[in-house]
């Protein structure tokens, strides 16, 4: 037996699920920023500012704010609308692609292959090693530690983004079931979702993005945050940047995918997953991410 293997089933055993998944993609794995003001088309005159990472990514700087999360007429685990506040923060505007993941030397997992397609086939542990290698080549501190994959806030580098933070950012200061409304009609101008992603991912940036410029928040792949999934955590929720659950075996998806209906794209509609797909309730190949990370002192 390799001793890696057999190391990792004794630790296995004793560790808690994250730490377990941490070592079993590090075993995979052996076989950041200047800014520069861009701009960027919106749906609307409230827009953000964009800038561009020394990477070369593009971010949607987002304004701290106050919003209602949730949403009454959706499932049980997001139906309590509770008042959060979020600090500013930088967010990808759009999902990692599969070129940008393959620039930070990680081999491409995804079903559907092309460069500017949004990587899938990604569990949490892969999403959270390509925010800390994200972060290395931009120079900056990584926020994952690859032993416990616990968060470290306070770090300057690149990160999943809390699932407050991600319903903050769809809404885009709206308060409806989407970002653009309440018509899932109008769906097709902003999503790639059942009715019309021919049962395949599709290039980013290709429909319209939400006022603050970010695209595909609605459809595409659905997006990892970095938040234990918890069915009843909204009845605990701090009223101030939180971070979810201590702990758990499940992590939360938002966003809804090429394969999924109108309702579950709704900006406030929650997934649980395992974070290694040992029982995906959705396709692989139908989840991706995007990044986040602390907004600069000076935006």
């Amino acid at each position: 037996m390799n001793p890696l293997d057999s190391r990792s089933q004794a630790l296995d055993a004793r560790l808690p699920i994250r730490v377990a998944l941490w070592l079993a993609l590090t075993v995979f794995l052996l076989t950041g920023t200047a800014c520069q003001q861009t701009n960027s088309p919106g749906t609307d005159t409230d827009q953000a500012q964009t800038i561009t990472t020394k990477g070369g990514v593009e971010m949607v700087v987002i304004p701290a704010g106050t919003f209602e999360m949730g949403g009454k007429h959706g499932k049980e685990d997001a139906a309590l609308v509770h008042k959060v506040s979020v600090d500013a923060f930088l967010m990808d505007k759009y999902e990692v692609t599969q070129a940008e993941y393959e620039k930070q030397g990680l081999p491409n997992p995804s079903h559907f292959k092309g460069p500017d397609l949004p990587v899938e086939q990604i569990t949490w542990p892969q999403a959270a090693y390509y925010c800390n290698q994200r972060s290395q080549a931009d120079g900056l501190t990584p926020c994952y530690n690859e032993q416990t994959s616990a968060c470290d806030f306070k770090a300057d580098g690149y990160r999943l983004p809390t699932e407050a933070e991600w319903e903050y950012a769809c809404r885009a200061g709206s308060t409806t079931d989407y970002s653009f409304g309440n018509d899932a009609g109008r769906l097709a101008d902003f999503a790639w979702f059942a009715d019309n992603s021919a049962k395949k991912t599709h290039p980013i940036g290709k429909k319209k993005p939400n006022r603050w410029g970010l695209f595909d928040m609605h459809g595409n792949v659905a997006e990892w945050c970095n938040d234990v999934y918890d069915a009843a955590y909204y009845t605990a929720t701090p009223p101030a940047n939180p971070h979810g659950p201590a702990d758990g075996k499940q992590y939360v998806l938002r966003g809804g995918s090429w394969n999924s209906p109108p309702e579950i794209l709704r900006s406030f509609h929650r997934v649980g997953e395992i974070a290694g797909f040992s029982d995906a309730c959705l396709a692989r190949d139908a989840i991706g991410f995007r990044c986040v990370r602390k907004a600069p002192k000076s935006q």
